[in-house]
């Protein structure tokens, strides 16, 4: 039998619709001033978003969503094959044609939908012996991604780490996170250079290892980082390698088609939006080509018409009606994007190699198209990643282990405070416990935004970062240029071998997309990044350092006496970001100063700059 999709009642909420239309805009440069009402992005936010883009929990949202949607993609081309072979097909029939197609199972055993599916290959699903092997090597190749993340970046998740120990995880735009980082990071600098030299002082033979430079800490942490990210690549492989087709159990395939109606009916809710405005479905296909329009996701004569619109979008938009139901449209989206994604096999008999390359590659392409219509509003930014086995060892180090320390601090510091309240009639053990629930910090992030807080928060950090249009000249100059270096300290030289692996992770992506005939792994290309990235650094702190050094004059290493020259301090990462986070304090401290010597203008509903290139959402 076919699938059957199905309509969730109240599935599509004001908040959902919200966020959908959000990724929407964002994804083709705009962003909400109120309303249905939205505007270009400024080359401020394009800046932030860009140099943001290379943490780790993108790379996990990317291939989490996309391994769904390229099962959602097979699932719809082969059922539309079954459907339209004429045969009279019983369960089991469908199951064969459909489910235990190449085109599904293929899709079904990608290491991102191994990794981060829904927990299917694992024991008591009756898998085959080799499949749930598979799952422990992908479970090890993301251990060892955590791992990695750990040593590529050792200054940063020790600064965040004590940061959320003390604080219990404050926002990062906030005056308190720009305070810690004033006082930590110097303090992790010095700290990780004395503790080499007394490392090297009681071990001779660790010491020969790393050499008699500070460079040797430099080169060790990325040296690890490259090493763990080429394990973690080749634990991926393996489970590539282990993995094999297997029947999907009726309860898998509800899940798939679940996912698949959900997926569908979200779609629909926004093709109704834009359904005869022309300048919204432009609006839509820009979304759909990609963020920074550098390769589009969707190009070629045969995928574009005049205009420039992806056909895959004017053929779901022809297929739905406003006035029938939600189910007769999502049957009838269904049938358009079955008839859109196939292609035509070539025989059995007489097919050359290349005749299957091209034919495999073409189901690919086709699949893409999908993934980048669907991707509009199934994405992280529309619904957030907060499950546990999408974290890695890092951020649960980070977020869930020093929060955790932070709230067990503070209930072990409120039982002798309650002595001290009832000695001196003080709120001192209540206060404590307050802090440390979680409840409480929800609450506080979620006054932050209320407008009818505003006059209490106007003078908060956080609140200024976020609300810049409120207030004048030069205070919202002032707020830009302490953002901008808190972003450049944390994302550009904390995270120099991030973004490094991210030149080679999306290398491996182009060229695995250009001449592979399946879809790239963004798991196993992050892993690749990694190694190349952290090599290079490597490489780098090894060689273009010392040399520097020895070209002028400056000593790259450690004095007799066991003390740091000042002239070396630049070569530690620590002590750089320490330096950049004193001006970027003094900047947010003039920030506060001169919010109140303007004043905050009060004006909390945002408007229409005069002459914006703007847009809106049509009812």
């Amino acid at each position: 039998m076919a699938l059957e999709i199905s309509a969730t009642p109240n599935l599509i909420t004001p908040v959902l619709d919200r966020k959908m239309k959000d990724n929407m805009a964002r994804k083709s440069g705009y962003k909400q001033v109120h309303g249905d009402l939205y505007k270009r992005r400024t080359h401020w936010k394009r800046f932030c978003d860009f140099i943001s883009s290379s943490r780790a929990l993108n790379v996990v949202g990317k291939a989490h969503f996309e391994s769904k949607q390229y099962v959602e993609a097979a699932l719809l081309r082969k059922d539309h094959q079954a459907e339209q072979s004429g045969l009279d097909l019983t369960s089991t029939g469908h199951e064969d044609k459909v489910w235990n197609s190449n085109g599904v199972q293929n899709r079904l055993m990608r290491e991102d939908r191994i990794r981060y599916g829904e927990n299917f290959y694992i024991d008591d699903k009756k898998n085959s012996g080799r499949n749930v092997w598979a799952k422990r090597f992908s479970n090890l190749s993301h251990l060892l991604h955590g791992v990695t993340e750990m040593f590529a970046a050792p200054t940063g998740m020790t600064y965040n780490v004590m940061r959320n120990t003390l604080a219990g995880k404050p926002d990062e735009k906030g005056t308190q996170n720009k305070i810690m980082m004033f006082g930590f990071l110097g303090f992790i600098g010095v700290g990780t250079t004395e503790l080499l030299n007394v490392i090297r002082g009681a071990t001779a033979d660790f010491a020969s290892l790393l050499g008699q430079s500070v460079v040797g800490l430099l080169v060790a942490f990325p040296a690890v980082s490259s090493t763990l990210g080429l394990l973690g690549f080749a634990s991926g492989v393996v489970s590539q390698t282990l993995v094999q087709k297997e029947k999907v159990g009726e309860e898998q395939q509800k899940y798939i088609v679940g996912g698949l109606s959900k997926n569908l009916q979200k779609l629909l809710s926004q093709l109704k939006s834009i359904k005869g405005n022309p300048e919204l479905i432009h609006i839509m296909a820009k979304a759909m080509q990609g963020k920074y329009h550098l390769i589009p996701k969707i190009r070629g004569k045969d995928s574009l018409d005049p205009n420039g619109v992806p056909v895959i979008l004017n053929n779901v938009l022809n297929a739905i009606n406003l006035d029938s139901d939600d189910v007769t449209n999502l049957k009838a989206m269904k049938n358009a994007l079955g008839e859109y994604l196939q292609v035509e096999k070539p025989p059995k008999e007489g097919a050359t190699l290349w005749s299957r390359y091209k034919y495999a590659k073409a189901v690919t392409n086709k699949e893409r198209h999908y993934v980048a219509l669907i991707s509009v509003v199934d994405h992280m930014e529309v619904e957030n990643l907060r499950a546990d086995e999408l974290q890695d060892a890092r951020r649960y180090t980070e977020e869930k282990t020093a929060v955790r320390l932070h709230d067990l601090i503070l209930k072990t510091l409120a039982a002798p405070a309650t002595l001290i309240d009832r000695l001196a009639n003080t709120t001192i053990a209540p206060t404590l416990r307050k802090w440390a629930s979680e409840n409480y910090r929800k609450q506080k992030m979620a006054d932050i935004g209320k407008a009818q807080r505003a006059s209490k928060n106007c003078f908060k950090g956080e609140y200024m970062a976020k609300n810049i249009h409120q207030y004048r000249p030069v205070t919202r100059a002032l707020i830009k240029i302490a953002e901008g270096m808190r972003l450049i300290n944390m994302n550009i030289i904390l995270a120099s071998n991030a973004n490094l692996s991210r030149i080679f992770n999306n290398a491996a992506l182009l060229i695995h997309n250009t001449f592979g005939t399946s879809p790239a792994s963004r798991s196993m290309c992050n892993s690749l990044g990694r190694f190349f990235g952290g090599a290079v650094l490597a490489i780098i702190f090894g060689t273009f350092i010392p040399a520097a050094a020895d070209a002028t004059g400056s000593p790259a290493t450690v004095s007799t006496n066991g003390k740091l020259p000042v002239d070396f301090t630049m070569t530690n990462i620590g002590i750089l970001m320490f330096l950049l986070s004193a001006p970027t304090l003094m900047v947010q401290g003039l920030a506060h100063l001169a919010a109140r010597v303007e004043g905050w203008e009060g004006n909390i509903a945002k408007s229409l700059p005069p002459g914006a290139d703007h847009f809106k959402f049509s009812r």
